[in-house]
């Protein structure tokens, strides 16, 4: 090797060095920049979303009252820690937008032992627009909410029916259009 001609860096170089390293910090930043970006849009809800239901603690006999009230609906009984309820609700919500003017009402109820502001972050992320109530162990007890997720049909003010477990958004469709369908007397 000659003198000229050395297996280590100059520090003539360090030019060169300082702008590789901007670089790879404006790259740096952009990625994250567009990862949080990505992330943010993801955690949200659809921008066609109304507002995220208020879960809201009632007293059984005002549920009683929405039941007797109802013509046609569903009592979606759901709770925090449920895994397979979260794995249900974001089907609900979309199958709420397209059977909702179709006359069938949609109505969460809360199980969380731990109050209505359990449920509330879950709502939030899934979008819920239809109303969401918290009826704690009492409901449980008194509704037979158990196991769940539990789908509970109402039909002129009375329990018709009751499907227990998850269910995908293509089941769902048809529970629903079946739920729809006229029968005869």
């Amino acid at each position: 090797m000659d003198e000229n001609t050395s297996m280590i860096p100059s520090l003539s170089r360090y030019d060169d060095w300082r702008h590789a390293v901007a670089h790879f910090r404006a790259v740096a930043a952009t990625l994250v920049f567009y990862g949080l970006a990505w992330a943010i849009l993801v955690a949200a809800p659809p921008a066609s979303a109304g507002p995220p239901s208020i879960v809201t603690p009632v007293p059984l006999r005002d549920l009683d009252t929405l039941i007797a009230q109802t013509e046609r609906g569903v009592l979606v009984a759901m709770a925090s820690w449920c895994g397979p309820c979260k794995a249900e609700l974001p089907h609900l919500v979309k199958l709420h937008k397209h059977y909702h003017g179709q006359g069938l009402a949609l109505y969460g109820v809360s199980v969380d032992f731990a109050g209505a502001q359990a449920m509330q972050p879950m709502v939030n992320r899934f979008g819920v627009e239809f109303p969401v109530y918290w009826v704690g162990e009492a409901g449980v007890e008194r509704y037979g909410l158990n196991p769940i997720p539990m789908l509970v049909f109402i039909q002129n003010g009375r329990v018709v029916d009751r499907l227990q477990g998850a269910h995908s958004e293509e089941e769902l469709r048809t529970i629903f259009d079946n739920f729809l369908t006229p029968r005869e007397p």
